[in-house]
């Protein structure tokens, strides 16, 4: 059978099962059990597939997953968040949209503690769009830059979907986690220029109002005894990665007790904090590892049939511009994005991609880092973005599902901006990780 028939059936066969509303995971091993059996020789395919669902996650790379998992639950249930949204408060002063950039700077902090797109959208939701709809902020101030630096998350570590897709892209872990920092402050500025420009343009849309006057010994006193001590918690993760002095595996258990050790200090962690974390942590952690067994099993398959090989082969010997062949693949992320789920999209196309990557000379760090930023895009994406959904969760009854859409295309906007710039700039994403190599 040609390589290109091998493909169409496989995402064909994929793609309709999902449509089915079949778990993810389940799809893609009836997929992956149906073609083993065929292309890898009957039976003994399927024992083989069997074998290798073991070897695919016994694997030292995977083990900061449930670590960060861990940490940003505990983070989350523990309101360690809520503390340093309350400084930033303290800090701002009567800035154009003021409250929308008080969502942009904690959701980046956030960020840099839970790792979670989910829990950081769900946290700034709740916390801080009641007193934006009190303080008369259109939707789009309001809702958009909670949902847009939500996916930031999946940037700045502790990101456990950045180890995931280094894990399914055989790169460095902690080069792609060092990687995603300045890319993800990046975003954050760009998001916070779009609120500036926009509220000075039309201050309607985020009207301003009274800040009461906060005494410049009690801001630093709520700095040092609030924020500080979170940054620790940064420094055990970032830090000893960047330094070396520590493995990704390594940093995320140190930030994971650092997160235990800080919520008790503050008195915060009891058992239903606990409770809700650990369930959280099994939830996710083996969802996660569900969906990584079977991907690892597509990428056999895909190599043992010469599909993938043949595919390389095809597009190399194209006589195409290798920096059109890295844009088509984004545009197909964006289209992916639009209807599945993230770990969904690293299954079906880094297999695919990362070989592609790899002939063409590109960096594959800097190729994971903008990949990252577009399946951050996919998260706000309308119609079926996750991050639409939980803003609509946590929004006002009156919130419509075409209020959150027009809310979030201003931040589509912003999110292709961001990628043009590190595809046009990869030192952007390269620079960090490049220090680490000379140390």
């Amino acid at each position: 059978m040609q390589w290109w028939a091998i493909l169409l059936l496989l995402f064909s066969g994929m793609v309709l099962l999902l449509l089915t509303g079949l778990p993810v995971a389940f799809s893609f091993l009836i997929v992956n059990m149906v073609a083993a059996y065929f292309f890898l020789g009957g039976i003994p395919g399927l024992i083989a597939t069997t074998t290798g669902i073991f070897s695919s996650i016994t694997t030292f790379t995977l083990l900061p997953v449930p670590f960060f998992i861990f940490m940003g639950e505990l983070i989350f249930h523990s309101g360690l968040g809520l503390q340093a949204i309350n400084v930033v408060d303290k800090w701002l002063g009567r800035l154009p949209g003021r409250l929308s950039l008080m969502a942009v700077i904690t959701g980046v902090v956030f960020a840099a503690l839970s790792g979670s797109t989910i829990a950081n959208t769900a946290l700034l939701g709740t916390v801080l769009l009641p007193e934006m709809r009190r303080k008369g902020y259109s939707k789009t101030m309001s809702l958009g830059p909670i949902m847009g630096v939500g996916g930031v998350a999946m940037l700045i570590p502790p990101s456990a979907l950045a180890v995931v897709l280094a894990s399914l892209a055989r790169i460095d872990v902690g080069r792609l986690l060092i990687a995603g920092i300045v890319p993800g402050v990046l975003m954050g500025l760009l998001y916070m220029t779009y609120i500036v420009a926009g509220c000075l343009i039309r201050p309607g849309l985020a009207p301003a109002y009274d800040v009461p006057e906060t005494p410049l010994g009690e801001r630093i006193r709520s700095t040092v005894k609030y924020f500080l001590p979170l940054g620790f918690i940064v420094f055990m993760v970032v830090g000893v990665i960047f330094l070396g002095i520590a493995t990704p595996t390594e940093a995320a258990a140190t930030g994971t007790l650092g997160a235990f050790l800080l919520a008790w200090a503050y008195g915060k962690m009891n058992r239903e904090v606990m409770k809700k974390s650990i369930y959280g942590t099994i939830r996710l952690t083996v969802m996660i590892f569900m969906i990584i067994v079977v991907s690892n099993t597509y990428s056999e398959i895909l190599a043992f049939t010469g599909a993938a090989p043949s595919l390389v082969e095809f597009i190399v010997k194209q006589q195409i511009h290798p920096l059109v062949i890295i844009i088509s693949m984004m545009i197909a992320l964006i289209i992916l994005g639009s209807f599945m789920e993230t770990v969904s999209i690293m299954m079906i196309t880094l297999p695919i991609f990362m070989p592609i990557v790899s002939s063409l000379g590109y960096d594959p760090i800097w190729f994971g880092v903008i990949m990252l930023v577009n399946l951050e895009l996919g998260l706000i994406t309308p119609p079926f973005g996750v991050l639409l959904f939980v803003m609509k969760g946590v929004s006002p009854p009156d919130t419509t599902m075409s209020d959150i859409w027009k809310a979030a295309l201003p931040f589509v906007v912003v999110d292709l901006l961001g990628i043009a710039i590190l595809i046009a700039f990869p030192h952007i994403s390269l620079y960090l990780p490049n220090l680490m190599g000379m140390k």
